[in-house]
Formats: C-alpha cells, sequence, structure tokens
C-alpha cells in the first residue's frame, strides 16, 4: 500500500471510528441546550466556540475560525500564534514567536494575506510571504482561514486565504469598554514587561457606530543559539562528517509591538451601509547578538573514533568574536472605505483600499574580531547530537588577545504599497443567485539593501567595550562585550573606518546586487452563480486574474581584476490565469454538513526570485541571478469534508484533500547553465509538479450533557496528515523525490479547557512533526527542521460581574527551536528561548 492510500486510510480510519464511539452522535438525538449569549454569564471559551462553529458550518467555502474571545484565552503575542490553534494550521518561528502561517504544510508565501479584505504586503526584502507576528491578536475581532477559495475571492490562494477582520461595532451589542493591563516575564532574560490594551465601541441611533482599540507591549528577552557545520574533512571515511564550524550566538532584544484599529460604521437604513476601516500596527526589534566561532575546520582534522576527532595546527584566528547591532522598524497600515446597498433588483458592493508595509534596518553595524596569538588545539566530541569541543587553554575567552578584523554596515529599506479597488454586483432569482464582480490591484515594491564590509580603520581596544555576563545554555563565550560600547565607539571614529581598495568590487556586488523596483498590476473579473437545490447549495463559476509585471535592478559583473562594472536591467513580463471552481454544500438539517470542492488557484513567483539581478565574480567563477521568466504556481485542488455539529458549540470534522501543483518554484545551483559556461550559477527554476494529500480531522464540545460541575470542561483536538512530494529538478539529484519544503507530515493540536462559576482555564498543546528545510548536494547535507511541541496554560477568575484576574504561561515544556542535517544525530542549529509567564487584569463594562 502507498504512503498515499496509507494516510487516507488512517485518517478516515480514525474519523469514522470518532463519529461511532462519540456517545452524543451514537444516540442520534441528544444535542447541547441552546446558549443565550448574555454578556455578563456566558463566559467567554464557550462564546467564542459557539461563534467559531456558526460562521464555519454558515460559510459556503471550506474554512476554520477563531474569534475575538478566543484570542483572550491563549498567551498569543499576535496574530500568528493565534492562527496554530486551527486544524491544517502551524507555524514558522522567529526569536520564539510565531512568524509566518503554514496552510496544510505548504509554504507561507503560497498564501493570501488580507486586512478586512483588502491584500496585505510583506516588508521582507525578497519573499511573498507576510509576517504576521507584526499584528497583535488584541487588534483582531476574528481570523479567518479559508483553504478552497470561491471564485468571489482572489485566486492566489494555494495555501490558503488567511482573513484578519477587525471589529465592527455592530459587532457587539450596545456600548462596550474592555481594557487589560498585564506585566510579562520571560525566564532567560528574567526581565519582566507590560502590556495593555484597550477596546471601545458603541452605536448612536441604531444607525452610526464606531469602535476603536488600542494596544502596546515591551518585551526584553533572551535566546541562546549554537549553530553547527558539518562536512567532510582530507583523511575522513566516507559518509564521516565532523563539525567543521560551531557558533555560539547569544540574543538580547528589546521589543515594542503597537496595534491601533479605527472603524466607522453608518447604516442608515436597511438598504444601506457605509463602512470605513483603518488597521494600523509597528513593531520595533532592537537586537544586540554576540557570536563566538570556532573554525575548526581551518586546522587539521583526523577522527579519533566513537564520535571524536582532533584538531591540531588550528590557526588563532579561526576563533572569532563578532557583535551585532540594529533597530528594526516595521509599520503594517492598511486601510478600506466601502458601501454595500440593497436596490430593487440587485445588491451592489463596492471598496477602495489602501495598505502599506515597511522595514527600516538604518543602523545594523557588525564589528568582527580574531583571535590573536599562538595557534591551538582541540577535540571535538560529536557523541551527542549537539558537539562538545575542548580548547587547549584559556587564552581564547580573554578579550585582550583579540585584534580588529573590520565592521560590517547593512542598512535596508523595503517598501510595498497597493491600491485597490474592487466592484461587486448580485442579482438574487428564486433558489439562486449570480453574482460578478472586477477587481483592480495596483502595488508597488521596493528593496535596498546597502552592506558593505570596512577593514580599514583604527585600533581598538577590546577590553573597553567589556560588558556584563551572560549566561549561555550550550556553552561558554568568554569574556562578553557591551553593544552601547560599540555604537558609542561607532559614532566617534566612523569616519576614520572604510574600505580597502581590494574590497571595492565586493561592496559594490553586496550594494547593489539585491536591489530593484517593481510594479505588479492584477486585474481580476469573475462570474458566479449560486442555486440551492432543497438542502444542497451548488456554487460555481470562473475568475479570471491579468498580471503585469515590470521590475528594475542591477548587473553587477566582478571582473577578473577586481574591477566591478555595473550596469541597470529592466524586465517586463505578463500572463493570464484562468481558474474555474465548483463548490458544493449540503445541509442536512440534522446537525451534518457535507461539503466538497474542485478548484483551480496560483501563486506568483517571489520578488527576490523574479527580480532582474545578477551578480557575477569571474574570479570566483560564480554567478547569482535572478530568473524573470518564472511561471506562476498553478494548483489544481480537490476537497471533501464531512461535518457533525453538535449542539451549537460542538464540532466533528473529517476532511481529506489534494493539492497537484506545476511550475514548483526550486532554487538551484549548477555548472551546465547555457548562459555562464563554466560558471557555477545559482538562480531559481520551474520545477516538476509538486503534489500534496492529506487529511484533516477536528473535534471540540462542551461537555455540557455530564452532571453538575462536569459540564463545565471543554475539549478539542484536532490532526493534519500530509503526504508531500515534488521533483528538485536538481542534476546532482536526478530521480530523486523530495518532501515540500516546511510540509510537515502530521500537525496536531489538542486542548482542554474548564469554565464554570467564576472559573475559565485551558491547557492547550500543538505538536508538528520535522519537515524539510533546504536540499544539499546529497542526502547528508539535507538540513530538516525538527519536530516541535508548543504548550500554553491559561487560568482566569472572575471577581465580580465586570472585572477578572488572569495568568498566562507559555512554552511550557521549554521547547527550542532545532535543525539537523541529514539525520537527527547532527544538530544543525539549536535556539532556545525559556518560559514566558504573565499576570494581569481584565474589565469589561
Amino acid at each position: 500500500m502507498s504512503v498515499r492510500k496509507q494516510v487516507l486510510c488512517k485518517a478516515v480510519s480514525m474519523g469514522v471510528l470518532a463519529l461511532a464511539s462519540s456517545p452524543v452522535l451514537a444516540s442520534g438525538e441528544m444535542t447541547a441546550a441552546a446558549v443565550e449569549l448574555d454578556r455578563v454569564e456566558v463566559r467567554a471559551q464557550r462564546e467564542a466556540q459557539v461563534r467559531a462553529v456558526d460562521l464555519k458550518r454558515s460559510a459556503d467555502a471550506i474554512q476554520d475560525v477563531v474569534s475575538s474571545d478566543a484570542l483572550g484565552d491563549y498567551p498569543d503575542m499576535n496574530v500568528a500564534e493565534s492562527l496554530q490553534r486551527l486544524p491544517g494550521v502551524s507555524v514558522t518561528r522567529d526569536q520564539g514567536e510565531g512568524r509566518f502561517v503554514v496552510v496544510r504544510g505548504l509554504d507561507a508565501a503560497l498564501n493570501n494575506v488580507s486586512i478586512d479584505g483588502i491584500a496585505v504586503g510583506t516588508p521582507e526584502d525578497s519573499s511573498r510571504a507576510a509576517p504576521l507576528d507584526v499584528i497583535p491578536s488584541d487588534s483582531t475581532e476574528r481570523l479567518r482561514v479559508v483553504k478552497s477559495a470561491t471564485p468571489d475571492m482572489p485566486g492566489d490562494a494555494i495555501g490558503g486565504s488567511v482573513i484578519v477582520e477587525s471589529a465592527s461595532a455592530f459587532d457587539r451589542d450596545g456600548r462596550s469598554l474592555r481594557g487589560k493591563v498585564e506585566a510579562s516575564h520571560q525566564q532567560l532574560s528574567g526581565n519582566t514587561g507590560p502590556k495593555a490594551a484597550f477596546n471601545y465601541s458603541e452605536v448612536f441611533n441604531d444607525t452610526f457606530g464606531i469602535a476603536l482599540g488600542i494596544n502596546h507591549q515591551q518585551r526584553e528577552f533572551e535566546s541562546d543559539n549554537t549553530e553547527v557545520e558539518y562536512d567532510s574533512f582530507d583523511g575522513g571515511a566516507d559518509g564521516d562528517l565532523a563539525a567543521i564550524d560551531i557558533q555560539h550566538r547569544k540574543y538580547t532584544i528589546e521589543r515594542e509591538r503597537t496595534g491601533a484599529n479605527l472603524n466607522l460604521d453608518w447604516r442608515p437604513d436597511a438598504d444601506n451601509r457605509y463602512f470605513l476601516r483603518t488597521l494600523y500596527s509597528q513593531f520595533n526589534d532592537a537586537e544586540t547578538r554576540h557570536r563566538t566561532i570556532f573554525g575548526f575546520g581551518d586546522g587539521e582534522i583526523s577522527a579519533l573514533g566513537d564520535g571524536r576527532y582532533q584538531v591540531d595546527e588550528l590557526p588563532a584566528d579561526a576563533i572569532a568574536k563578532r557583535l551585532r547591532y540594529r533597530t528594526k522598524e516595521e509599520d503594517t497600515i492598511a486601510t478600506s472605505f466601502g458601501g454595500e446597498h440593497t436596490l430593487s433588483s440587485a445588491v451592489v458592493d463596492y471598496k477602495l483600499g489602501w495598505t502599506k508595509t515597511r522595514e527600516r534596518v538604518l543602523d545594523e553595524i557588525e564589528a568582527r574580531f580574531e583571535y590573536d596569538a599562538d595557534d591551538l588545539s582541540a577535540t571535538i566530541d560529536q557523541r551527542s547530537a549537539l558537539p562538545g569541543y575542548r580548547i587547549d587553554g584559556d587564552g581564547w575567552k580573554e578579550l585582550s588577545n583579540y585584534a580588529f578584523d573590520r565592521m560590517v554596515v547593512a542598512p535596508t529599506i523595503v517598501d510595498d504599497k497597493e491600491h485597490s479597488a474592487q466592484f461587486n454586483v448580485r442579482f438574487d432569482a428564486e433558489n439562486a443567485s449570480y453574482k460578478f464582480g472586477l477587481l483592480g490591484r495596483w502595488r508597488e515594491r521596493s528593496a535596498d539593501v546597502n552592506e558593505a564590509e570596512l577593514r580599514r580603520g583604527p585600533d581598538v581596544d577590546l577590553t573597553s567595550w567589556a560588558g556584563a555576563r551572560l549566561d549561555h545554555r550550550h556553552g561558554d563565550l568568554g569574556q562578553w562585550l557591551d553593544s552601547g560600547r560599540m555604537n558609542s565607539w561607532w559614532a566617534a571614529n566612523r569616519d576614520k573606518v572604510s574600505a580597502r581598495p581590494q574590497d571595492v568590487a565586493e561592496n559594490t556586488a553586496l550594494s547593489l546586487e539585491e536591489d530593484y523596483r517593481a510594479s505588479e498590476d492584477i486585474l481580476s473579473a469573475y462570474a458566479m452563480g449560486t442555486w440551492d437545490i432543497g438542502n444542497l447549495r451548488l456554487i460555481g463559476g470562473v475568475r479570471v486574474e491579468n498580471t503585469q509585471f515590470a521590475a528594475d535592478g542591477n548587473n553587477v559583473d566582478i571582473d577578473q581584476d577586481g574591477v566591478a562594472q555595473v550596469s541597470g536591467r529592466r524586465v517586463a513580463n505578463s500572463y493570464t490565469s484562468v481558474l474555474p471552481g465548483l463548490h458544493a454544500r449540503y445541509d442536512t438539517d440534522g446537525g451534518w454538513v457535507l461539503r466538497g470542492s474542485a478548484n483551480k488557484t496560483v501563486a506568483r513567483p517571489s520578488f527576490g526570485d523574479i527580480s532582474p539581478r545578477l551578480g557575477m565574480n569571474r574570479d570566483d567563477e560564480e554567478v547569482r541571478v535572478g530568473n524573470p521568466q518564472l511561471d506562476p504556481y498553478e494548483s489544481t485542488n480537490l476537497d471533501l469534508s464531512f461535518e457533525r455539529y453538535i449542539g451549537d458549540a460542538g464540532l466533528l470534522s473529517l476532511g481529506v484533500f489534494n493539492k497537484s501543483i506545476d511550475g514548483y518554484i526550486v532554487e538551484t545551483v549548477t555548472d551546465n547553465h547555457p548562459d555562464f559556461p563554466g560558471f557555477e550559477v545559482s538562480t531559481s527554476i520551474n520545477g516538476d509538479k509538486a503534489t500534496v494529500f492529506g487529511a484533516e480531522l477536528n473535534w471540540q464540545q462542551q461537555l455540557d450533557w455530564l452532571p453538575g460541575a462536569w459540564s463545565g470542561l471543554l475539549v478539542g483536538a484536532s490532526a493534519t496528515w500530509l503526504d508531500t512530494e515534488f521533483d528538485a529538478g536538481m542534476a546532482d539529484r536526478a530521480g530523486e523525490k523530495f518532501m515540500l519544503p516546511r510540509a510537515s507530515r502530521q500537525v496536531y493540536s489538542g486542548h482542554i479547557g474548564y469554565e464554570y462559576g467564576p472559573l475559565s482555564t485551558r491547557l492547550a498543546a500543538v505538536h508538528r512533526s520535522e519537515y524539510l528545510d533546504s536540499i544539499g548536494d546529497s542526502r547528508q547535507y539535507d538540513v530538516y527542521v525538527a519536530p516541535h511541541t508548543q504548550m500554553d496554560f491559561s487560568l482566569d477568575i472572575k471577581l465580580g460581574q465586570r472585572v477578572s484576574l488572569y495568568l498566562e504561561a507559555s512554552n511550557l515544556l521549554d521547547e527550542p527551536l532545532e535543525l539537523y542535517q541529514g539525520n537527527s544525530s547532527r544538530t544543525l542549529q539549536l535556539e532556545e528561548y525559556g518560559r514566558t509567564y504573565a499576570v494581569g487584569v481584565k474589565v469589561a463594562l
């Protein structure tokens, strides 16, 4: 039996078993009592679950929802972490926080992300993936992940459509005032930071509504990181890889996250509505990175057996210290204005939108120093996954033994803005409706990365930069440095530091090669019909999207004399995507909903891959080149789901899906490029077909049929199983099949909650299996991200009707981020963050 069939059989078997064994479903009669959504009496977890279940059941598309109240039940600092609670959704993390959302195992760059219906860009300099750690959870009303888009939705959603919605005053009953104040403590840093949020909404004269929210958070936290590089060595046996490079990194970060939203609604009568939506978020990081590097590969390595290695004649400059400081600002603003009007024969709606995201890193500097003493010897111990080592002598720990190497500056500016306009009209007939629409999106994007290495300058007495000792879980970094003292030295000496003549060409390449300016205009039109035949609803239609792309970039050619020649390059491309879709929804009126869909979606190449850039180093015989001729990804998608609704707050569902993706884009390195014979060329190409086959199981329910206080139990569990496969199109690994990068074979989540009287508490966990991160020259150089489990806890105690105290704890298992090379016995990166605890008070008026 194939792996794919095993996945399906396993998922279906578990789903059938769950359906058969549920005491509520077995009877066919018993349902939960109706819930009266009284603002004071109903607790947050149950209310949120009722809303999410109701939105899922009534939706035409296959989707999952997190409501605003649920956001408060988890110790989630941003939108990405809130979304990971949904079935089939996982996150990739940065500094311990969820950043990018992965839907059904597909790269975050294949998602469509919108705020209040307006597509949002990304501050990343090359990718299309939108980071969602920049949006605080408190700025949103609900989050939706649509996994099978209907024709009236944008078609660039191979992974899914992530929809962030802020609040309307009409979402609540009358005046609403909510606020909270919190103190958050991070274990590694030992620091405690504040957080505060305030939300207000009110409806005046039943016609005009205002919803306002503002929130702010400050965190000071740390992470301990070790990174290892493995490679073969002279005299080593085949397949014997030694740790040729070990780096210890310590990050200290001061993070501020601010969000605000102002939404206005005017509904003068039942037939006319107008709205204004605005959401703003600001994300600031001040980060110091301490790094000590041991370049064991510069010495003579010999195997001692039993996973141990001897390193002789290790040159002193193989040990280095580096200190980097930078502040990063990322801003996102989304605003839209529109209306909806019910006419005598049609319903018309329209919307104008504008979004802008930007990143500014203007002060990034890194000071690099090399050990300046006698040669050394060392031993490496690889008997555990994370290698250990011992260096003869302690002189490398002393700052006085290091000499200045260079300063590296790397200011970065990224701007991404988009204007949009859309118009929809719907004609209703008996048991049918017909909808037509137009959408225009005009996007402008630029990236300016100005890295330079400066090796000429005054001597530095490194002992004058000495800083307070910090702990590192994985090893000894020697004496520590202070970034404040480095910044003071840089301010006083920046005019005295410059590049060597022989470095000018390489700095030109570093400064210009990655820069580009791009425009992307997308014009879309669709026609869609909806037909109700008894309990069956059919939705069919087609969407057509025309994409016009143009970009300017740089060609940087460094000749064999080390002289850089720079020329501009402009490219333009256009293509049209035809995206049909058919969706079916059957509601039995007895608690069962069956859904099926078949549609096509696309994803456009990343800006870094398609930009007209070229960097050629003739001396090294290397070329790095963009590929403006890349075709978009095109996916044919099939979905089928069975949903059983238990009362008004329970759900048991089983879904299976298949995606066949043409033109999956992969990064390649080849020495057979027809345009650059004799050079090693790094570029991106459209590979062969990729396939995704999977199943999802989801169950959530309040056990209100239990007697007495036991009726306050809430439970939930979800599982996603994936079988993915694609051909990377690499000549060195021809014929091999790979799992899709960032696609975990299993993703599980579960929670158990309790709400009774003044008490509300929840323990939640999310687990994903390993996934492929990057492909190497052979299997032993493939890089994987190890399995990860996140467990969080929350406790809320109500003090009267309007005030509650809460406690939250995240990363209870103290799980690290771990990458390994080839197999799990060779840890490539291990980064630990510690636990985070928060206490606070909430007030609702």
